[in-house]
C-alpha cells in the first residue's frame, strides 16, 4: 500500500492535470465563441419588380464584411404573405430578428404577439436610446424625412424604422397640352376639369382627357388633402381605430367630382378596379393627356413618351381647391425589431437599419428602385449630383411630402383590416362609375361593410389567441 502522503501528491498531480485540461478546453471554447458570428435574420418584403431586393442583399453582404462579428441573413418574402409568415414562425419558435411590413399592415405589426402573449416587436426609438452611433454607424433617425418618420411614430415613439417611401404625382403629355393651349399644369380638381375642357376641343385629339386607377390610394390622398379622416381616434393615431368613416363629406366630395369627370367624358375608366396596367397603357398610347401614378414611374413614362414621339412632364397631384390642405400621404415599408433580443444582437440589428439608410446607401437605393430617398442628407447628395434635373418625378414627390402638414389626416390611417376596408372604397366607386349608383347611398353601404370588417379584426385579431389568415391580409400595393 502507498503511503498516505504519496496518495495525496498523486491526487494533486491528477488535479493539476485535469485543471490544465479544463483550462485549455475553456480557452478553446471561449475562442470558438469569439469566432462564432451573431446571426440576424432579416425578412424583407419582395415586390413584383425585377431585381427589387438585389441592392438590399448587396448591402447585407457589405455590412457583414464591415462587421465580421455579425451575419445578416436577408430572406425575401412575398409582401402579401410576410405578416402571416411571421405569425407562423412565432408559433414554430423561430421568428426573424427584423421583419419588414408594408404600411397598410402597420396595425397588424403593432398587434403581433410572441408565444407568451407579449408584444413581438419593440420600439426602435427606445432601443436606440438616444445614441448617436451604434457599432460606428451614425444614427439617422433625426435625418429621416419628417413625414416618413412621423408615419412610423406612435404618440411620440418611433416604433418602426422606415426603409421605403412613395407617393403619387400627375403626369402630362406636353404635346397635347400645347395643342390645347394649356400653359401650366393643373393644381386643383377644378383646374384639371378646365384643362380637360380644352383637351376635348383639340382636333383629332384623344377621346378622354385623364385617367387613374380606381384604387384606394387615390381616395387616401384626396381625403387627406381635404383634412379628412378615415377612422376615429385621429386616424388611429391617438388610440386604436374602432370606427370607420367611409361616407364622410371628404369622400363624397371626391367621388362626386370623379363621377362628374366621368360623365363629362373627361375621365377614362378602364372598367376594372385597381387596373394600373390599363391606365398606364392609356397614357403611353395617347388615349389621354393626363394620368395619376407613382413617382417611381417617372423614367418609364419619359422613355415611353420619347419612343412614341411626345414629351412628358410631371406635377403635383391635383387637390380639392384653394384653402384646402395640400401635400401628400406617403406609403412605404418599415422594419420592425423583435423584442427580447440580447444587447449585441439588438445593436447589430439597429446598426444594419442605420447602414441601409446612410446617405450613400439611401441615395443608391433611390437610383436603383426609384423609391424616394429617405433622409435629408441623401436628398442633398442627389441634388449635388444634379440627379433630379434628369429625374424630376421624385423631386416633385419629395416636395409634396414635405409640404404636407403634420396632422393625423396628412399622416394617413393606422387601422386593422385595412386591406378589406380600402377595398370597400374601390368597389363603391366601381358601382358609381359603371352602374350609376348614388354616391351617398353607395358609400354609406361601403361604410357599413367596412365597419363589420374592422369590428371582426378587433375582436379576433388582437391578443395572444389563435388568428385566422384574414388577420394578415395585405392586398395590392399603392
Amino acid at each position: 500500500m502507498r503511503p498516505f502522503r504519496t496518495l495525496i501528491a498523486s491526487s494533486l498531480g491528477v488535479a493539476v492535470v485535469l485543471s490544465s485540461v479544463t483550462a485549455t478546453a475553456g480557452a478553446a471554447e471561449a475562442t470558438a465563441h469569439k469566432k462564432k458570428k451573431i446571426a440576424i435574420d432579416v425578412w424583407l418584403a419582395d415586390y413584383p419588380f425585377p431585381g427589387y431586393l438585389d441592392e438590399r442583399k448587396r448591402l447585407a453582404e457589405e455590412f457583414n464584411r464591415k462587421y465580421p462579428r455579425y451575419q445578416i441573413n436577408v430572406e425575401a418574402r412575398d409582401y402579401t404573405t410576410l405578416p402571416a409568415d411571421v405569425d407562423r414562425a412565432v408559433r414554430e419558435g423561430n421568428p426573424p430578428e427584423i421583419a419588414n411590413y408594408y404600411y397598410n399592415v402597420s396595425q397588424v405589426a403593432r398587434d403581433m404577439k410572441d408565444r407568451a402573449g407579449r408584444p413581438l416587436f419593440t420600439s426602435v426609438q427606445r432601443a436606440i436610446g438616444g445614441r448617436s452611433q451604434i457599432l460606428g454607424e451614425r444614427v439617422v433617425v433625426r435625418d429621416l424625412l419628417p413625414q416618413v418618420r412621423a408615419y412610423n411614430t406612435d404618440r411620440g415613439d418611433m416604433v418602426s424604422f422606415p426603409v421605403t417611401s412613395m407617393t403619387s404625382v400627375l403626369y402630362a403629355n406636353t404635346n397635347l397640352l400645347k395643342k390645347a393651349g394649356v400653359s401650366r399644369l393643373p393644381q386643383t380638381w377644378q383646374e384639371l376639369e378646365g384643362a380637360c375642357a380644352k383637351i376635348a376641343r383639340v382636333p383629332n385629339g384623344p377621346a378622354n382627357c385623364v385617367t387613374w386607377p380606381n384604387h384606394n390610394w387615390f381616395f387616401q390622398q384626396a381625403i387627406a388633402q381635404q383634412g379628412g379622416l378615415l377612422t376615429n381616434n385621429n386616424n388611429g393615431r391617438t388610440g386604436r381605430a374602432t370606427k370607420v368613416n367611409l361616407d364622410s363629406q371628404q369622400v363624397l366630395n371626391y367621388a362626386s367630382w370623379w363621377k362628374r369627370m366621368h360623365q363629362a367624358g373627361h375621365y377614362r375608366y378602364t372598367g376594372m378596379p385597381e387596373d394600373w396596367g390599363g391606365t398606364f397603357e392609356s397614357f403611353v398610347t395617347q388615349q389621354v393627356a393626363f394620368t395619376f401614378d407613382g413617382a417611381n414611374q417617372g423614367d418609364t413614362f419619359a422613355q415611353m413618351g420619347a419612343e412614341a414621339g411626345f414629351g412628358v412632364t410631371v406635377g403635383s397631384l391635383p387637390h380639392a381647391g384653394p384653402g384646402r390642405a395640400v401635400g401628400n400621404v406617403n406609403s412605404g415599408d418599415a422594419l420592425w425589431l423583435r423584442a427580447g433580443l440580447d444587447r449585441e444582437t439588438q445593436d447589430g440589428a439597429l446598426a444594419f437599419m442605420q447602414f441601409l439608410n446612410s446617405p450613400r446607401n439611401s441615395a443608391q437605393w433611390h437610383k436603383s428602385t426609384a423609391y424616394l430617398p429617405m433622409t435629408g442628407q441623401a436628398v442633398d447628395l442627389l441634388q449635388r449630383e444634379r440627379w433630379f434635373a434628369q429625374h424630376p418625378a421624385p423631386k416633385v414627390a419629395l416636395d409634396q411630402i414635405r409640404k404636407a402638414p403634420q396632422s393625423p389626416a396628412s399622416l394617413g390611417v393606422v387601422v386593422g383590416a385595412f386591406d378589406g376596408i380600402q377595398n370597400e372604397l374601390v368597389l363603391a366607386m366601381d358601382d358609381v362609375l359603371l352602374r350609376q349608383a348614388n354616391p351617398v347611398q353607395r358609400f354609406k353601404l361601403a361604410d357599413a361593410r367596412a365597419q363589420r370588417l374592422l369590428d371582426a379584426y378587433n375582436a379576433r385579431c388582437v391578443g395572444s389567441g389563435p388568428r385566422s389568415p384574414d388577420c394578415y391580409q395585405v392586398g395590392i400595393w399603392g
